[in-house]
């Protein structure tokens, strides 16, 4: 999908912004698979400590018990065993949460642990050390704006709120949900991440917009692999000169 492949620094990421069921995991997936590169969805460390909570009878609404199992969770991302996997796992307080990350009630209250302050700040620098570990695509819905701001490459993808919702109920894997009950989880989920005070969910100035409510996953795909070889090009210029 993307023919240029310039020199790059070793630390490197491709930032991919955007709410839910836009399109992030999997037009970033695509774009890591066709670089070699390893997929960081930041999502997955909101998903472990929720799954954290959830093992240790913690309710995820409870702000200060939540907030009490932070200094032993010992986050640590993992690099799958099998090559053929790009996404990163994760660890939380020395068990492997990622089978779990995807489990209905994770699902269900992972919402309820993101949107709490300490948590998001106490996952910052968690972040910014997994930036450092080489060559990345990195998608979440702060990541162009707060967690690496100076990302050189940056996407910013939407689509109206009743496609995502639509796509997010076929993308369960248990037992099929009712776009409706999506729909207005997703509406309070977006509506609670844009008006928040810390890291709202907005495009970074520098971000490349994407709408893919119109296009296929093979045509955003596409169209994020044309933005991402452009700027590569440009780099591979520039390093050049």
């Amino acid at each position: 999908m993307i023919s240029a492949m310039p020199t790059l620094p070793d630390h490197w990421c491709i930032a991919i912004d955007g709410p839910a069921a836009s399109g992030k995991t999997e037009i970033g997936g695509a774009i890591a698979r066709s670089l070699g590169w390893r997929l960081f969805d930041t999502g997955i460390l909101y998903r472990a400590l929720t799954w954290h909570a959830l093992q240790r009878s913690v309710d995820p609404s409870d702000e200060s018990a939540v907030a009490g199992l932070l200094p032993d969770a010992r986050l640590r991302l993992r690099d799958p065993d099998d090559p053929r996997i790009i996404e990163v796992g994760v660890e939380v307080g020395g068990a492997d949460a990622t089978p779990h990350l995807r489990e209905d009630d994770v699902e269900s209250a992972v919402s309820l642990v993101a949107r709490q302050p300490e948590v998001r700040a106490y996952l910052i620098p968690v972040q910014h050390r997994a930036a450092n570990r080489g060559r990345l695509v990195v998608v979440g819905r702060d990541i162009g704006t707060v967690v690496i701001p100076d990302a050189p490459i940056k996407l910013f993808l939407t689509a109206s709120p009743e496609v995502r919702a639509r796509r997010r109920a076929a993308q369960h894997a248990g037992e099929p949900r009712n776009s409706v009950k999506v729909y207005e989880d997703q509406r309070r989920r977006d509506a609670h991440d844009m008006q928040r005070t810390e890291a709202p969910l907005v495009p970074a100035a520098d971000a490349v917009e994407i709408d893919t409510t119109l296009l296929t996953l093979e045509q955003s795909i596409a169209r994020a692999g044309q933005i991402v070889e452009a700027a590569l090009a440009a780099t591979q210029q520039r390093l050049a000169i």
